[in-house]
């Protein structure tokens, strides 16, 4: 019941607020919607990064690949060695194994942290130029489509938005 009460509150509230701007909506003249995730994904600055990054990560797979194989190479001696050598020669590969462990864990966080700071410079830029084409094309709305419950095409503003960003990266 409380649960309901709160649901028909927050309507009630939502209603309250949208209301009086729907009363407004006479001076909304300009309304357009762009679908985010599609402009990400196409925007150049993204396939370059995402392109960079994945060759980040290959050259750190190499290293591992490298670590790995000095690893198995410690453990092929091992088994060649008297039962007294034996020691020295584990106590080198766990030291091997640790070292591999934290430079996997270490190349997986800087790439993961450089990751998101250029989703936020995207992000960043994608926002800005959206501004920036409302105000110089007379928007009172851009919206996100994905909060649309219905939208005509005509007003879908994405391609545009996608061509101004990569006409821009490329300078």
């Amino acid at each position: 019941m409380k649960k309901l009460a709160v649901v028909f509150l927050s309507l009630s509230m939502l209603v309250t607020l949208v209301v009086p701007i729907g009363l407004e909506a006479g001076n909304i003249s300009k309304v357009g919607y762009i679908d985010l995730a599609k402009i990400f994904d196409q925007y150049n600055r993204t396939k370059n990064s995402d392109s960079n990054l994945e060759r980040e990560w290959k050259d750190k797979q190499g290293e591992i690949e490298k670590m790995k194989g000095a690893i198995t190479s410690l453990k092929d001696e091992l088994e060649l060695r008297s039962e007294s050598a034996k020691e020295g020669k584990q106590a080198e590969i766990d030291k091997k194994i640790k070292k591999l462990q934290d430079f996997s864990k270490e190349a997986k966080d800087e790439l993961t942290s450089k990751r998101s700071e250029m989703v936020r410079e995207i992000l960043k830029d994608i926002d800005d130029t959206i501004n920036e084409y409302g105000k110089s094309k007379g928007y009172d709305l851009i919206l996100n489509e994905r909060v649309l419950l219905y939208r005509n095409k005509v007003l879908d503003l994405t391609d545009k938005i996608v061509k101004i960003l990569n006409d821009k990266y490329k300078k």
